[in-house]
């Protein structure tokens, strides 16, 4: 806001008064120059993305910035928002010093996982012997996969809980959320001759008809 726009014309007249006829000459009398401040913003807002599993495990990323490199640091946990604060890595100031640098997190969708907070959600395919007589699944976690027991009658739908398999906090990485992993029932497409009869079987079992 410039204070002629605000007082008429004779706010010049009124600041040489107070403050010394000095004070609007060099910046056409603007507020920043009344109170010293410098008009141009000297911290900075860099985008970069990172995938789930640099999410999970941190990264780094080197910048240029007048001829020279420099590595920042994203911690583990971050996620799409976060801001990362490099001091001094900002615009230079004409009175010396500069501002700061703040790297905004985005993280890239991940082809199996969706991230929920501190969860993740994936979706586990069974076929449907194992839904119906029990076992075990492999089930994929940033880490490595894990074994999921599945009980005898197993729905599609149902959702089991894998503490401490999600993404850790930032901060501290000490604690972790869990990992969802919900289960889709996984129905053959083709079945070879016998294994249509023993189907067939089983349909007129569960009719109450004699095999």
């Amino acid at each position: 806001m410039d204070f002629g726009d605000l007082f008429g014309g004779g706010a010049s007249d009124f600041f040489n008064t107070i403050f010394g006829g000095g004070l609007n000459q060099q910046r056409g009398g603007r507020m920043e120059d009344l109170f010293g401040r410098q008009p141009a913003n000297l911290n900075v807002e860099q985008p970069v993305e990172i995938t789930l599993e640099e999410a999970y495990h941190g990264t780094t990323r080197t910048f240029s910035q007048n001829g020279s490199q420099f590595t920042a640091k994203i911690p583990a946990g971050a996620k799409t928002g976060s801001k990362i604060r490099l001091r001094g890595k900002g615009n230079a100031s004409p009175r010396g010093g500069r501002g700061d640098l703040f790297l905004v997190v985005k993280v890239q969708p991940h082809a199996v996982f969706k991230r929920a907070g501190h969860n993740l959600h994936v979706t586990v395919k069974v076929d449907a012997l194992t839904a119906v007589l029990g076992g075990q699944v492999s089930v994929p976690t940033l880490t490595g996969p894990v074994n999921l027991t599945i009980r005898p009658g197993t729905q599609g739908g149902q959702t089991h809980r894998l503490k401490g398999k999600g993404m850790p906090y930032l901060g501290d990485n000490s604690l972790k959320g869990d990992l969802m992993a919900k289960i889709h029932i996984r129905i053959p497409k083709e079945l070879s001759a016998e294994e249509r009869k023993l189907y067939e079987q089983l349909a007129l079992m569960a009719e109450g008809q004699t095999v």
